[in-house]
């Protein structure tokens, strides 16, 4: 009984871990991109600055 509590235990850490790392992961990928210095972004076209309304 003690070996299997033990097992059920590590197998609840194992898919929290898991789960916790998939959440970090999508989180990441949900930042901004950073543009490194002296590095300017692509120029917005004309119809994207029509498209909203500036």
């Amino acid at each position: 009984m003690k070996h299997f509590a033990i097992g059920l235990m590590s197998a609840a850490a194992i898919a929290t871990t898991i789960l916790l790392v998939r959440q970090q992961k999508e989180e990441d990928t949900k930042l901004p991109r950073l543009v490194p210095a002296g590095e300017t972004q692509a120029p917005i076209s004309l119809e994207r600055i029509r498209e909203l309304g500036l």
